[in-house]
């Protein structure tokens, strides 16, 4: 194939595909670009892909093709190749035979593996073979999520790259395009069925067995990224705040808090920030009632939230501005 041919074939990918032109003939895309509310920015169909932001590629696409097995994308590169995967394959139906072959992050090899969490920046990380809640419908995978934080990854903080819908590109009959949504991904509120899944999704691996309570804490915590913010919520089906969150997490583990910040201040040993470890809950935010929000210590710096209405389970950076000046200690909830 001649090079003409081949740049012509991604311009005419790319109609359609930059801001302000998405419509509900591209909610079924095998991969998404959404922005910071869930809006679809981009959708990529059988073919050649490209999306273009900056002068730079947002996401491109060599192939992609989809039958009755799943969805084959090849060739597919991130923000002008900080991300690259050789080759996505997701099954239409649950995780057997899915893998992400030659996956590249700032040109170093990284695991294929389900629920692989890869950081890109401060609050920027890519989710590999990830189990979303599509409502009414049960679960399902997308192969590689990419959220931006900030700026740092080259994209708008906010956006979420979903690449590899084998669900979103067959839909059952009975629902409309339009109103598909992955909402374990964080896109909620946008013409979303109104029906939850009967039971709790199964999701791809069991939490960890062994090793340190916090660390287990953490790998357990990182399965829930993208499920949506519901005050008063405390399962990954109808939601978490902040404290649900938290109090979901550990019960997995044995370890009861109560389902409120300012309860939780006090269930668990006080640790300075210079010795933070991963699985420590952080707080924020003082009152006469004591801290107001809270997290997950994940290590590096980071911590993943449950942080408020019309946001999502997310990774934060304790170095951001607006937690650092708020931050009022945290406690060691195996510690008591």
């Amino acid at each position: 194939m001649s090079r003409r041919l081949l740049a012509a074939l991604f311009l005419l990918a790319l109609v359609g595909a930059l801001p302000g032109r998405a419509h509900a003939s591209l909610a079924a895309g095998i991969a998404e670009i959404r922005d910071a509310s869930g809006g679809l920015v981009a959708s990529a169909g059988p073919g050649p892909f490209a999306s273009v932001q900056d002068a730079g590629w947002t996401l491109r696409v060599d192939s992609a093709t989809r039958s009755v097995s799943g969805v084959d994308l090849r060739g597919v590169s991130v923000a002008g190749g900080k991300v690259y995967a050789a080759r996505i394959f997701v099954p239409a139906h649950g995780l057997r035979g899915a893998l992400v072959q030659g996956l590249e992050v700032d040109g170093h090899l990284v695991s294929g593996k389900p629920n692989t969490l890869v950081p890109l920046g401060p609050a920027s990380y890519l989710v590999v073979l990830q189990e979303a809640v599509v409502p009414g419908e049960g679960s399902g995978v997308v192969g590689l999520r990419v959220v931006s934080g900030d700026t740092s990854s080259g994209l708008d903080p906010g956006t979420q790259l979903l690449i590899g819908l084998a669900r979103a590109a067959q839909p059952p009959a009975h629902h409309k395009q339009a109103r598909l949504s992955w909402l374990s991904l964080g896109v909620s509120g946008h013409g979303a069925s109104t029906g939850l899944p009967e039971a709790f999704p199964e999701f791809l691996t069991p939490p960890p067995s062994n090793g340190p309570i916090g660390r287990r804490a953490v790998a357990i915590a990182e399965r829930y990224l993208g499920v949506p913010y519901l005050w008063g919520g405390a399962d990954p089906i109808s939601g978490f705040d902040c404290s649900g969150f938290a109090m979901f997490v550990y019960a997995q583990l044995g370890i009861s808090l109560t389902h409120y910040t300012g309860a939780q201040w006090y269930e668990g040993a006080r640790v300075p920030i210079s010795a933070l470890e991963p699985g420590d809950l952080v707080f924020f935010e003082p009152s006469s009632r004591g801290p107001q929000h809270e997290g997950i210590y994940i290590g590096g710096g980071n911590f993943i939230q449950a942080p408020h209405t019309g946001d999502v389970v997310k990774i934060s950076s304790l170095s951001d501005p607006s937690y650092l000046f708020w931050y009022v200690g945290a406690v060691r909830p195996w510690h008591r």
